[in-house]
């Protein structure tokens, strides 16, 4: 009787014409969720380097300590790029998510994406005085900035207070560039601020981690 009285229309306004716009939306929370793990963990190994006595031989042929860590950051990065392809890769396959007309600009902001979380790794790593340590504080922080930025379900669903917070998280930004190719379908052009603000996060907590390392004794 009540649907002879009311007649409720629902039509999709922004991202109308995408595929399956659930794993649309999802899998790139997922994939930078696995990402921070994947990269934590591996900028903690470097306990395990440390105490193998494997940074003293380094060190003993003409490298220095920058050139030890920023090896490790553009190996995250690049461990991070092939990780968030392959997800997006496999939801496409899987769920037909419509990834492959996108993928020059998906893989552009998955660099920026994977620089912002190797950066956070080498962070905790920088911070932290043992590998059990690091882990611990990377799963609290990666639980965290996933329910705040939007990985599990859309920022818009949080309070307006918690909405403000979600912005200063890496997965935010992420998520904003999944978004911007994957379901807004946007150029290049119109993704530059979003790579502009992963890029200035990266080089912020990379300098940071840069700067812990030198004082801190992972070297010694």
């Amino acid at each position: 009787m009540f649907s002879q009285i009311v007649r409720v229309d629902a039509e999709q306004v922004v991202g109308a014409n995408v595929k399956n716009p659930a794993a649309t939306s999802l899998v790139g929370g997922w994939a930078i969720q696995f990402l921070l793990f994947a990269v934590s963990a591996s900028a903690a190994s470097l306990f395990r380097e440390r105490d193998a006595g494997l940074f003293q031989r380094l060190l003993a042929a003409p490298v220095t300590r920058a050139h030890i860590l920023w090896s490790k950051f553009l190996y995250g990065v690049t461990l991070g790029l092939v990780q968030l392809v392959v997800l997006f890769l496999a939801s496409s396959l899987i769920y037909g998510t419509d990834v492959l007309p996108h993928l020059g600009l998906l893989a552009l902001v998955s660099i920026f994406a994977a620089a912002a979380c190797t950066s956070f790794g080498m962070l905790l790593a920088a911070v932290s005085s043992s590998p059990e340590a690091a882990n611990g504080l990377a799963t609290f922080l990666i639980m965290l900035m996933s329910a705040i930025g939007g990985a599990w379900f859309p920022v818009t669903f949080m309070p307006e207070f918690i909405q403000h917070f979600s912005k200063l998280t890496l997965v935010y930004w992420s998520m904003e560039g999944f978004s911007a190719v994957l379901w807004a379908g946007q150029s290049f052009v119109q993704i530059l601020p979003i790579l502009g603000i992963l890029g200035g996060i990266t080089a912020l907590v990379m300098s940071i981690a840069v700067w812990g390392f030198n004082r801190g004794k992972i070297f010694g």
